[in-house]
């Protein structure tokens, strides 16, 4: 087998899993556990204590999480923490709709790979291509998250919104129609490029809309509906599928994200971005891109290292625990998925902290040194059982606080008026790094390198707290 088929196969193994996993009957538990993240989220928009203790006991169902969020609070007992302001009405329509997108634009790109399987028989192709396929969809849709944040000051935050769901649901639909492979591949580019809008649009909107107060929730929100998406796609294709037919199953997933789309676009003024940034009057000298400046290429650069240490683990992780020894497929399969439910419990606990702590630059190091730590001891101590899940799920843990601070960082540098633009370019760093992740580190495993996968994660997560030291030193005034 060829270095790119090898990758791309490794790339599909997790989705195979899923498949049997959900033959197994864990379809059930999987929707539960999902379930009650959903609840936690919704508490922490409509309520003003934050974290009562029931929130404690649901979160205690989700395999590993109830303990890891107790070792957490055990300091003070039961999760207790200080009033925060009561979201507005205006806030929460605002934050439930730009996460409706966020929730399909997640969604539907992790709702192809359970389906590869299908796809290979019914396209007769290999998966090297049906690969490619799905990297072109992630990579456009990355790459062109920059020039649409360049045009948000010609195209309404709205009706650019609108149009990217709607393109990005269409597309979904069409491959329920799909009669061969490069019809199959050239929808899912039009999804990437439909795809492209969210991160851009959804942070000009969140700007606009949302008071600097709850500026970190809104992040956690919106970051924690994209990771809910993601981990509800295979469970519900797969149903889908099953109910129904995988044809019936993408068209009635496209459907959905059409009306969702039509939602959004009546919305009038409700979800109107920034207002532009004032152009320089005759005579005024044209200032420095902001896109140009230091903190905004240092943050580009975090991003890229993030998601790269990030998709490493997601792409190969699975691969290099059963090659170390450490479990079997079934079992790194559920590993994996306890860590992704351990991201979706720090993003939200993340966001509380992100608005009671204004160093979010030591709030992201000290949570990226505590990941990187973790990750540097599966080929250490080759941990298995309960000892492998808590690796994981710290590890998980740590990936998620880190998010909302991470948005909180970016807006500290965004002049008023560029939310669309900064975020739109910085999240091209991310994609980046992503698309990188599972070429590279499946390389490292094809060479043999399979129990260095995590210690170069996490080696990478060292590197991404000096870039971001960097950037704060780069955007903190001048001494005069």
């Amino acid at each position: 087998m060829s270095l790119s088929k090898g990758v791309f196969h490794r790339g599909t193994a997790f989705a195979g899993l899923w498949m049997k996993s959900l033959e197994a009957s864990q379809t059930g538990e999987l929707y539960q556990q999902y379930r009650i993240l959903a609840k936690v989220a919704a508490s922490i928009i409509t309520k003003q204590q934050t974290f009562p203790s029931k929130m404690e006991n649901r979160l205690g169902r989700v395999p590993g999480l109830g303990l890891g969020f107790r070792l957490v609070c055990a300091r003070k007992g039961p999760p207790k923490m200080t009033a925060i302001a009561a979201q507005p009405a205006s806030e929460t329509r605002v934050l439930s709709l730009i996460g409706i997108g966020h929730f399909l634009s997640h969604f539907y790109i992790l709702c192809l790979p359970p389906m590869l399987p299908v796809f290979a028989r019914e396209f007769d192709v290999g998966y090297a291509m049906l690969g490619g396929a799905i990297a072109g969809y992630a990579w456009i849709g990355g790459v062109l998250q920059a020039p649409v944040g360049a045009l948000l000051d010609k195209i309404g935050a709205r009706q650019m919104l609108a149009a990217g769901l709607g393109l990005n649901a269409l597309a979904i639909m069409a491959i329920g129609f799909a009669d061969g492979f490069w019809m199959f591949a050239a929808f899912a580019v039009l999804a990437g490029i439909g795809n492209s809008v969210f991160h851009p649009v959804d942070y000009a909107i969140i700007a606009a809309k949302i008071d600097e107060k709850r500026l970190g929730r809104a992040y956690s929100l919106h970051t924690f509906s994209g990771f809910f998406g993601g981990g509800v796609a295979p469970v519900a294709i797969v149903v889908l599928a099953v109910t129904f037919d995988w044809r019936t199953a993408f068209i009635v997933v496209g459907l959905a994200g059409l009306v969702a789309a039509v939602a959004i676009l009546v919305q009038g003024d409700a979800l109107a971005g920034e207002a532009p940034t004032p152009k320089p009057t005759a005579g005024t000298s044209q200032p420095k891109s902001v896109l140009m400046t230091t903190p905004v290429l240092l943050y580009f650069l975090f991003l890229a290292t993030y998601g790269l240490a990030m998709g490493g683990i997601g792409s190969q992780g699975v691969v290099a625990m059963t090659v170390m020894g450490l479990t079997d497929e079934a079992g790194a399969a559920q590993v994996l998925s306890a860590y992704q439910f351990a991201i979706a419990a720090g993003i939200l606990v993340g966001g509380v902290i992100a608005e009671k702590f204004g160093r979010h630059g030591l709030v992201a190091g000290i949570c990226l040194i505590f990941a990187a730590a973790l990750m540097m001891l599966p080929p250490v101590l080759s941990p298995v059982g309960i000892l492998l899940f808590a690796i994981f799920i710290g590890s998980g843990f740590g990936f998620g606080v880190v998010l909302p601070a991470r948005d909180l960082m970016v807006r500290a540098i965004t002049p008023p008026g560029a939310s669309g633009r900064v975020f739109g370019f910085v999240f091209v760093g991310l994609s980046i790094g992503s698309g990188l992740a599972g070429v590279a580190f499946g390389a490292l495993v094809d060479a043999g390198g399979a129990a260095w996968v995590f210690p170069v994660a996490g080696g990478l997560l060292v590197l991404a707290v000096v870039i971001t030291t960097l950037a704060q030193m780069a955007a903190a005034p001048k001494a005069t």
